[in-house]
């Protein structure tokens, strides 16, 4: 065996795991040689957590522009100092935000950001999971090449990227894309395969602005245009009407929930949670960026996704603990194609070691309880991706250069 995980609490019971070949090999209570062996005394397995939707290397703008309308927000302080970015702000931001995410948890995000090569390289070096959008957008100046140029040169360079590494296409949104735009993505994620990733229906603007040009709301808008023909997953959904969640459904989109950015963006509307559960319609949940949450802790995200749904629909049985958890695993890693989610035989080998000794998780009459209203990203010890340790003992290789290399670029960026 490559890995062995003994004396663990998975599933209510002290169990060991071993680990071959990226995969979960045997769960049980026999001990197996492994080369590597860790002794999890104390502490309890349970699958690694999802970020379904952020913008990776916006860590060095974590604390700027806060406290500020959308729309002022992105056009005076976020798009202008993002046209000052560089390859190497990129590749040292996104490894910040992969360290950070590490030490939450996540083996899986899903980014979109600029010079995506450059989040490839640092995704490869810190050892998990990404999926990685080519932006598609038409505002002047922030496009240099042909959108089926693009978007070809992306697709035969990610063929060569480690396959922990997906490509998707990343129209950024209705308002800064063209129809035309819209359609071209539609037609080559279909063609080959990929996923899009959108913001969709993110404000009241958005909507207004929509039904000003188009004459109708933004999903019937995408609808009449054939782009939910595409595999697409749409982040926040939080301004949707009966009509266009029954679009959502037909369509088999996915949506990535982003509560703590949509409150405090203000966007005016909550995830319609009850009527997307009641549809069936998969999501999971993001952080977004750290300009507009600052962080990128999934747990916090989880904990706040359960309880402003209580608030909102005045009912604390709505989104309980199992039913969130369930949705930032399993669901989260189906919505991706991944075959984790779950410690089974035979599944992918993420997974997380969460210490049970963490005063949070003290005492545990409910593991999951725990997980979802009591702990946040330190009562993870190790995290194992693709049946490889990329944080032991809360410790991650290199974690001292990253933060240095982090801090320099950004005090260049926000010299310049």
């Amino acid at each position: 065996m490559d890995l062995g995980i003994e004396n663990v609490l998975l599933n209510g019971q002290l169990s060991n795991i071993y680990v071959k070949n990226a995969k979960i090999e045997y769960i049980g209570s026999e001990k197996k040689s492994a080369i590597k062996t860790i002794n999890a005394q104390n502490k309890a397995a349970v699958p690694s957590l999802v970020n379904g939707h952020t913008h990776a290397a916006m860590t060095l703008f974590r604390g700027y522009g806060d406290d500020m309308k959308l729309q002022e927000w992105l056009q005076q302080k976020i798009w202008p100092r993002e046209a000052l970015l560089t390859p190497e702000d990129i590749y040292w931001g996104t490894k910040l935000a992969c360290l950070e995410m590490i030490k939450c948890g996540v083996t899986l995000f899903n980014d979109m950001y600029w010079h995506n090569r450059e989040a490839v390289k640092a995704v490869e070096e810190m050892g998990i999971r990404a999926f990685i959008s080519e932006i598609f957008i038409d505002i002047p100046g922030m496009q240099t090449k042909k959108h089926d140029e693009k978007a070809q040169e992306a697709l035969n360079d990610f063929k060569n990227y480690d396959p922990r590494i997906k490509l998707t296409l990343g129209p950024h949104a209705i308002y800064t894309c063209e129809t035309q735009t819209l359609e071209f993505v539609k037609t080559f994620a279909q063609q080959n395969n990929i996923p899009v990733h959108i913001h969709l229906s993110e404000t009241k603007k958005e909507i207004d602005d929509c039904i000003a040009q188009h004459g109708k709301r933004p999903v019937h808008y995408l609808e009449e245009i054939g782009f939910f023909e595409a595999d697409v997953i749409a982040a926040h959904c939080v301004w949707l009407q009966n009509e266009e969640l029954d679009i959502l459904k037909q369509r088999n989109v996915k949506i990535i929930h982003n509560p703590i950015a949509n409150f405090k963006l203000a966007v005016g509307e909550l995830l319609p949670y009850t009527e997307i559960k009641n549809r069936k319609i998969p999501f999971c949940l993001g952080t977004d960026g750290c300009a507009s949450n600052n962080n990128l802790d999934i747990f916090e995200e989880i904990k706040f996704a359960a309880l402003v749904h209580k608030w909102k629909i005045n009912d604390p049985t709505i989104m309980n603990c199992n039913e969130v958890w369930h949705a930032a695993t399993t669901t989260a890693h189906k919505i991706f194609d991944i075959d984790a989610g779950e410690i089974k035989q035979g599944k992918l080998a993420d997974f997380l070691l969460v210490d049970l000794n963490h005063p949070q998780m003290v005492p545990c009459h409910n593991l999951t309880s725990n997980l979802v209203y009591a702990g946040n990203g330190s009562i993870v010890d190790t995290v194992i991706c693709n049946g490889q340790i990329v944080m032991e003992n809360r410790y991650v290789s290199g974690e001292e250069e990253i933060i240095l290399q982090a801090k320099k670029v950004t005090k260049k960026l926000f010299s310049r």
